[in-house]
């Protein structure tokens, strides 16, 4: 029987924070039932708890081995709208360049996962490597969007919105880089194939994990959106940070970290450019809404992104 013992600490600090969307459940009541959803479908899948739990930022990620003694791992999320698509994304990919869906659970949002090497992700490499594999990747990931996916035109549509009230308050960023945002977002969305594509949108270097056979990167915890691959930018900027705190002139550093997914993945980087104003301007006005300890970092790294992304 999984005891409360079991969920980690981190994840239990972390799920207290979200706030729930409509419909959703809290972040305390989900967790109280937790031990009890994860010892049902151990029974239900005939698995058997294989090493310690792990955890992402909303979900309890447990090693189990199948009935036959496979390897795999059980993933329990905390129910949230950027998460429900998940399994359908995984069944679109079918184990090509993502992680292998073995079996799912969408009513009780839970996951049966092909178990990958969780010691080795892009996040350990340099970030210019990283950046040229979560490139090629995207290339691997990409096909026509599905009609169950929520469209980016649509995601776009409501920043300007956000961006309207956010001017109207004088919300505590900077006014210019806010309107630049909103014009973008209201710009792009009118793009001819801007829903097109089944898009990965948050591909970041922890994001990407080592399947030892055949040897290959792959994705996990697909938040995907109809979109356009340019929109899969942005994340690679925002991680790694430190190696932009290092860099000598962290514009150049970002710029070529662009420049390197753009020409592996094949899109246009100043598409790229835009589309990461675009998300750090959503990002920072996200961030300011529900004020934490980390807010005034991430306003300031959204402000550095931003700063580098512009024309030379």
């Amino acid at each position: 029987m999984v005891t409360a013992d079991l969920i980690p600490a981190g994840l239990r600090e972390l799920v207290v924070r979200h706030v729930p969307g409509p419909g959703m459940p809290e972040g305390g009541v989900w967790l109280e039932g937790l031990p009890r959803l994860v010892d049902n479908l151990l029974q239900d899948w005939d698995l058997q708890v294989d090493g310690a739990a792990m955890h992402g930022y909303s979900a309890l990620v447990l090693p189990v081995r199948r009935e036959d003694g496979t390897p795999a791992v059980l993933k329990v999320v905390w129910p949230h709208e950027e998460g429900r698509d998940e399994h359908l994304a995984l069944r679109a990919w079918d184990g090509r360049g993502a992680v292998r869906l073995l079996a799912a659970a969408p009513a009780r949002w839970a996951l049966l996962l092909e178990r990958l090497d969780h010691t080795r992700d892009l996040g350990r490499e340099p970030a210019i490597v990283a950046c040229e594999e979560i490139g090629t990747l995207l290339t691997r990931l990409d096909r026509p969007a599905p009609a169950w996916a929520r469209t980016l035109s649509d995601h776009l549509g409501q920043l300007v919105d956000d961006a309207d009230r956010a001017l109207a308050a004088h919300t505590a960023f900077p006014r210019r880089l806010l309107e630049q945002g909103r014009a973008l977002a209201r710009d792009l969305a009118t793009e001819p194939d801007v829903d097109a594509r089944l898009v990965h949108e948050d591909l970041h270097q922890e994001n990407v994990l080592w399947r030892p056979d055949p040897g290959e990167w792959v994705a996990i915890d697909p938040h995907v959106v109809a979109g356009t691959p340019a929109y899969a930018v942005a994340p690679v900027l925002w991680n790694q940070w430190d190696q932009v705190q290092r860099a000598h002139d962290p514009r150049v550093h970002l710029g070529l970290r662009v420049d390197i997914l753009c020409e592996a993945a094949g899109i246009d980087p100043d598409l790229g450019r835009s589309y990461a104003i675009v998300r750090m301007v959503r990002n920072a006005l996200w961030t300011l809404a529900a004020p934490h300890p980390g807010t005034e970092h991430e306003v300031t790294q959204a402000v550095t992104i931003i700063k580098a992304m512009q024309p030379a």
